[in-house]
């Protein structure tokens, strides 16, 4: 009673909470502090996209993982990662109507596995996507569901970054509605090939982000810490 009384006070845990799984103890590992003060074009950035069931956090799960790697404001399609998971879980037939993944057709690999391909691919880049929130607290919920825990990366949302190009000084009194991938790439004229599915998806939030890179340096965002603002 004394030793919990002092544990209480001192706010001791013998409670041993970092036995991670092994995928996330490697991710630990390897993952390396970022350097803010480089140069954008000098950054890795992986830019991913997730399919899910649907869109609550605590019911649904991942389905598939698309991601791509951007460096030198440059994509190699070659450098990418494509994922579906296995999930047992009845979707809406809205989902199904979306993405156009059905129980049937998840024969990919377990979720273990396909954390294993994700930490690993991921590394310490900075992760992009579009209103990527989302994406992001299911990816920790299937972590953390299976022995890992949160992502430490940098996190970089093409909305925000949109936003921002239009309204510097505070971009988050401009509508998110009005900042949809979609209007983006209507407005920086790319083709939404393959929309919703995790892999398209990737791959055109990538083209919109490297445009967004673009229009941004013009105005003197130039290193990681100004795009990182």
């Amino acid at each position: 009673m004394i030793w919990q009384k002092l544990k209480n006070i001192l706010h001791f845990d013998t409670s041993d909470k970092n036995v991670y799984a092994d995928f996330y103890k490697t991710y630990l590992q390897q993952f390396q502090k970022l350097d803010t003060k480089k140069q954008i074009h000098q950054q890795s950035f992986v830019v991913l996209d997730t399919e899910t069931t649907g869109l609550d956090l605590v019911k649904d799960n991942i389905l598939s993982i698309g991601a791509v790697r951007i460096i030198n404001n440059s994509m190699d399609i070659t450098d990418s990662l494509s994922i579906i998971v296995k999930n047992e879980q009845t979707q809406t037939q809205n989902a199904v109507a979306i993405h156009g993944l059905v129980q049937t057709e998840l024969k990919g690999q377990s979720p273990q596995d396909a954390l294993v391909a994700f930490f690993d691919f991921v590394g310490s880049d900075i992760i992009v996507g579009h209103h990527i929130d989302f994406d992001i607290a299911m990816l920790h919920k299937l972590s953390k569901n299976r022995g890992g825990d949160v992502l430490k990366n940098k996190i970089l949302d093409t909305s925000y970054l949109a936003r921002r190009l239009d309204h510097a000084s505070d971009p988050h009194s401009l509508d998110r509605k009005e900042y949809t991938l979609d209007k983006l790439c209507t407005r920086f004229n790319v083709v939404p090939k393959a929309r919703h599915t995790a892999d398209g998806d990737a791959y055109i939030t990538a083209i919109v982000f490297m445009k967004l890179v673009n229009l941004l340096s013009q105005k003197g965002v130039n290193k990681i810490c100004d795009l990182l603002k």
